[in-house]
C-alpha cells in the first residue's frame, strides 16, 4: 500500500487554492461577477487520469471568453483559451512513472468572474478506481471506523484506497496496507510458521451471508477427520466423526462422536474419493454405515454397529453449549465437566442454569473443554468468569481494555469487573454478570482444555482468573494467542447488512498482563490430532481422560500415562480442504462486544 504524505499535500495544495485564489480580468471601477461563471461542465471535482497516460477532453458552457491552465508539468492544458459559448477543455496527461500517486489543479477563469472554477486531475499507480464502484458508502463508512478506532489507526491516513473496490477488498487493502509499516498490527493476525493466516479484524456482511454460533444451518451437523487407522495405504479408510451438533440431522440419525464412516451410499471411502465422499455426508440427505473402533497394539478393527442409517438434511440452530455434565470418580469426588463451544450471550441463562445444576450437586472440580472455542462475546466471557471465581472475587478487575492512542490520551479505558453489571459496551449494564454470583461455585482453581482452536475470549477466562490469582491448568496444546478484542459496528445499505470487526482494544487481566500474542503454552501438553477421538468429557477421551484424572487426583498425570492410550489408537489424518473444516471456521470468533447500529 502506498504512503499519502506526499499525494496529501497536493490535496491540501487544491483545498487551500480553491479558498484562496480569485483574480478578475475586470477594471476596479468594473467589480466581478460572484462565482465562477460555469454552470454546466462534463469534469468532476476529481477526475482520474490513466497511469499510461491519458487525453482527457471535457465540455462546458462558458459565459464569456476563458483561460485556462494547470499547477503541474505532467499535467498539460492543450487548450489555454477560447471564447463565450459551447467549449472544450483539452488536458494531456503523461504516463506515471513513479511510485506514488499525484494529482494537479487545472484553474479555468471566466473573464468577468471572481472566481476560478478549480478541476483536479488525480493520477495513481494502478490501485485507483480499478473496482466496479458499487460499495463506495459502505467503503466510506468504514473507513471512518477504522480511522477511528482500529487500534493501530495512526497510520490509516497514510495510505492511498481505491474506494472503488468491492467491500472485502477495501477493507483488506486497510489491514495490508498497515501492515506494510513494520508490521505495525502483528497482533491482529493469526501467524502459522511466520505467516500471517489470517486478520482477525473482519467485516461480515449477508452479502454473501456470514453466520455464527447460535444462528440457522441447514446440513448434516457434523465436524470430521479423514483418515487412515494405520500406517498402511491399505488400513482402513473413512471419517472419524469429532463432532455432532445437538439437533442436527446426525444427532437424530444416532450418530456420535468416534463414529468411524466408510462407507457414503454404499461408495467405500478412499484416499482419492474422501474429499467429494465428505461434501455430501457433510451437506446431508445420504446414507452411511456407522461403526465402532478398537485398537489392540496399534492394529484397528472395524465393527459395524447399526445398519446403514440415513443422515438427512434439516434447519438447526448451532448452540454454543454442547454438552455438560457431572463425574463421579471413585475416590467420591464429583467433576463437573461443560463443553462450550463459542461466548453467546444467547446462551447465558442456560450457562447459569448448568451451574446452578453444579451448584446444587457440591461439584468439587470444575473441567472448561475449550477445545473448538475461538472466542465470542466479552460478557458472557465475564459472566462465566464470575461463575467460577464468586463473591470472593466480587468487583475485582477480570478485563481492562486499552485502546489506541488517541483514545488513550482522552483517558478512556474499560473495565469488567467479577459480579458487577456495569461495563463499558451497555449503557444499562449487564444483569447476568450480577446473576452470576448467585449461581457461582467460588473455586480456586479449574482445568481448562485448550487447543490452537482456543482463542480470544477463551484465552480471556484463562487470563482473567489468573490474574485474580485463580489456578488455571491447561490441558492439551498451546492456544491461538489472541491478546487483542474487536468492537462492532452495523451498517445497511439497501437490502443488505455489513458488520464491521476491527481489533480496537488489547485485552488486560487486573495485574496489567497481556502479553500472550504467542499463545498460552499448556501445564500439561498432549496432542491429540492423531489419536482416534472418544466420548467428549470421558475417560474414552484423551484430553478428557487428563483433565479428569488430575482434577480427581490433584496430580499431574505424567505424558506417559497420558500417551499410553494414544500410542495404541493413532491414526494418519488426510489432508483436509475448507469443505470439510468449514464446520469449525463457520464461527466468528474474537473477544467481541455489543454490535453499534449505525
Amino acid at each position: 500500500m502506498l504512503n499519502k504524505r506526499y499525494f496529501s499535500t497536493l490535496f491540501l495544495a487544491v483545498a487551500l487554492g480553491a479558498l484562496s485564489f480569485g483574480f478578475t480580468a475586470c477594471d476596479d471601477d468594473d467589480p466581478a461577477l460572484p462565482g465562477t461563471g460555469i454552470e454546466s461542465a462534463q469534469w468532476s471535482a476529481v477526475n482520474d487520469a490513466d497511469i499510461d497516460g491519458d487525453l482527457l477532453i471535457y465540455e462546458f458552457e462558458s459565459p464569456a471568453s476563458w483561460t485556462a491552465s494547470s499547477t503541474e508539468d505532467w499535467c498539460q492544458v492543450i487548450t489555454t483559451s477560447g471564447f463565450k459559448g459551447l467549449s472544450s477543455l483539452r488536458i494531456k496527461v503523461d504516463q506515471n512513472e513513479g511510485k506514488l500517486g499525484r494529482s494537479a489543479d487545472v484553474k479555468v477563469q471566466i473573464a468577468g468572474y471572481a472566481e476560478p472554477c478549480v478541476l483536479t486531475i488525480r493520477q495513481g499507480d494502478g490501485v485507483l478506481e480499478k473496482g466496479p464502484g458499487r460499495f463506495r458508502e459502505v467503503n466510506q463508512w468504514t473507513y471512518d471506523i477504522m480511522s477511528e478506532y482500529y487500534l493501530w489507526n495512526d497510520r490509516i491516513p497514510e495510505l492511498i484506497l481505491d474506494h472503488s473496490l468491492d467491500y472485502d477488498y477495501f477493507f483488506n487493502s486497510i489491514l495490508t496496507g498497515v501492515a506494510e509499516f513494520d508490521d505495525v498490527n502483528h497482533d491482529d493476525g493469526y501467524w502459522i510458521d511466520g505467516t500471517r493466516a489470517m486478520f482477525y479484524s473482519n467485516l461480515q456482511s449477508n452479502y454473501p451471508l456470514s453466520r455464527a454460533a447460535g444462528e440457522t444451518f441447514n446440513d448434516a451437523g457434523l465436524l470430521l477427520r479423514a483418515s487412515i487407522l494405520g500406517a498402511n495405504d491399505d488400513d482402513p479408510c473413512g471419517f472419524a466423526v469429532l463432532w455432532v451438533t445437538p439437533g442436527s440431522a446426525a444427532e437424530s440419525a444416532g450418530v456420535r462422536r468416534g463414529d468411524f464412516i466408510d462407507k457414503v451410499n454404499n461408495v467405500a471411502v478412499t484416499q482419492s474419493n474422501y474429499k467429494t465422499l465428505g461434501q455430501q455426508l457433510l451437506n446431508g440427505n445420504v446414507t452411511v454405515t456407522l461403526n465402532d473402533v478398537t485398537f489392540n497394539n496399534g492394529v484397528a478393527t472395524v465393527t459395524p454397529r447399526a445398519e446403514a442409517v440415513t443422515i438427512s438434511r434439516k434447519s438447526y440452530v448451532d448452540p454454543a453449549i454442547y454438552k455438560s455434565s457431572i463425574l463421579q470418580t471413585t475416590n467420591n469426588k464429583k467433576i463437573g465437566y461443560l463443553l462450550y463451544m463459542n461466548f453467546h450471550m444467547d446462551y447465558d441463562t442456560q450457562l447459569l442454569e448448568i451451574f446452578d445444576q453444579f451448584k446444587a450437586q457440591g461439584i468439587d472440580e470444575l473441567v472448561v473443554d475449550l477445545r473448538y472455542n475461538n472466542g465470542g462475546h466479552v460478557l458472557s466471557s465475564t459472566v462465566l468468569g464470575t461463575l467460577v471465581a464468586g463473591s470472593a472475587h466480587q468487583g475485582e478487575i477480570y478485563l481492562r481494555t486499552t485502546y489506541n492512542s488517541k483514545r488513550t490520551a482522552a483517558g478512556e479505558v474499560g473495565e469488567y469487573k467479577i459480579g458487577e453489571a456495569a461495563n463499558p459496551e451497555v449503557a444499562q449494564g449487564y444483569d447476568k454478570i450480577a446473576s452470576a454470583i448467585t449461581s457461582s461455585l467460588g473455586l480456586s482453581r479449574v482445568y481448562v482444555i485448550g487447543t490452537e482452536n482456543t482463542a480470544s475470549a477463551s484465552e480471556l477466562f484463562i487470563n482473567g482468573l489468573r490474574g485474580m490469582g485463580i489456578t488455571v491448568n491447561l490441558i492439551g496444546t498451546d492456544t491461538q494467542g489472541k491478546n487483542c478484542g474487536m468492537e462492532g459496528w452495523q451498517k445497511r445499505m439497501g437490502n443488505y447488512s455489513f458488520v464491521l470487526y476491527p481489533i480496537t482494544f488489547y485485552c488486560e487481566n487486573g495485574q496489567g498482563f497481556r502479553d500472550y500474542g504467542d499463545g498460552f503454552a499448556p501445564d500439561l501438553y498432549i496432542d491429540d490430532s492423531t489419536i482416534y477421538p472418544g466420548e467428549f468429557g470421558t475417560m474414552a477421551d484423551l484430553l478428557s481422560a487428563a483433565a479428569i484424572k488430575w482434577a480427581s487426583t490433584g496430580v499431574k498425570p505424567s505424558e506417559y500415562s497420558t500417551q499410553a492410550r494414544g500410542n495404541a489408537s493413532n491414526m494418519i489424518a488426510l489432508p483436509s480442504d475448507e469443505t470439510l473444516d468449514a464446520p469449525m471456521t463457520r464461527r466468528p470468533g474474537g473477544s467481541r462486544t455489543q454490535i453499534k447500529n449505525l
